[in-house]
């Protein structure tokens, strides 16, 4: 068959998809939300009262997912309160029986960070800990000594006993808002999604499978190897940002080194295998410079505008049985 064409990059990126719209994944959130609400519908949060400390500390040991709740409420994320978990047992307020005194940097060595699941786990099973997490929560900010160690940005969160709780309306907007992490990570989840779906499609037509993971082609982990990560012929490496971030940097170099990877394969053994750059999302319409690079540097350019493309590209590169 022959190779379909590229398309410009005028067309790449007059088509660029600047938010990704799926009612799956906005159910999904509006799920999770519904579900914090009721929690804050059974504790009392919908009627502008803080618990106090003793009542916190048998609420999270009680229910240890209620710490979802007050984190949100605080505006604190779980990936810094995993921080302030591990800075607590550094300063041995929490007993800890793997930590132990080292006096040459006055503090308890702690050999590793406990994930958001064990520190849950941590709640239901110790009164104490229980404790010392709503004692903190509520009144973190005015603690001396986490003052020292703690950026006032993050400890001004933790004064849980002189927040003021919103009416339902702006509660649930808050907790929406506060799910901005778990829904841009999802969304990016949906795409590569669609994209599984089309080479599903391209599976039961033709019989050509995929796979995902690092292959000897390259030193980065594949998005798509198709048909596998031992002979990969066509790989696809995908991007969906509706924000600029940090991690485009990142993805790109990713991107750049697959391609460099296939090209000089493709050289030395005078082969016919094809790298396609998945672009999308108005994160990288703000950054132009990058986008045109991402698209000079592949065989094929594609968005969720031409997935329909990838059919073509099967076709022209995967040598059939």
């Amino acid at each position: 068959m022959a190779t379909p064409p590229k398309i410009s990059l005028d067309e790449a990126w007059n088509t660029t998809t600047i938010f990704f719209v799926d009612e799956t994944l906005e159910d999904e959130i509006d799920q999770r939300v519904n579900e914090i609400m009721k929690l804050a519908q059974r504790y009392g949060f919908e009627e502008q009262s803080v618990p106090s400390s003793p009542q916190l500390a048998a609420l999270l040991h009680e229910n240890p997912d209620f710490l979802d709740l007050v984190l949100l409420e605080v505006g604190f994320s779980t990936e810094k309160f995993q921080r302030v978990v591990t800075l607590l047992r550094r300063l041995g307020r929490i007993q800890d029986a793997q930590a132990a005194w080292q006096p040459e940097w006055a503090v308890f060595a702690v050999e590793r960070e406990w994930s958001i699941e064990k520190i849950k786990n941590r709640l239901k099973r110790d009164a104490d800990f229980a404790q010392v997490i709503a004692t903190t929560l509520l009144h973190g900010k005015d603690d001396p000594e986490l003052q020292r160690f703690v950026p006032r940005y993050y400890l001004e969160m933790l004064d849980l006993a002189n927040l003021f709780i919103s009416p339902p309306a702006a509660q649930r907007v808050r907790y929406k808002r506060a799910l901005i992490g778990t829904y841009s990570g999802r969304k990016g989840y949906y795409v590569e999604q669609r994209i599984a779906g089309y080479l599903d499609q391209m599976q039961a037509r033709y019989g050509i499978g995929y796979e995902q993971g690092r292959s000897r082609f390259t030193e980065v982990n594949l998005d798509f190897a198709i048909p596998s990560l031992d002979d990969p012929w066509v790989i696809i490496m995908s991007s969906f940002q509706e924000t600029t971030s940090s991690g485009q940097s990142t993805k790109a170099r990713d991107m750049l080194q697959a391609y460099d990877s296939i090209r000089h394969h493709n050289t030395r053994y005078r082969e016919n295998r094809a790298f396609v750059n998945f672009v999308d999302g108005g994160g990288w319409l703000a950054r132009r410079a990058d986008f045109e690079r991402l698209w000079e540097h592949c065989d094929y350019f594609i968005n969720l505008a031409h997935l329909d493309q990838l059919e073509a590209i099967l076709l022209a590169h995967v040598p059939r049985k």
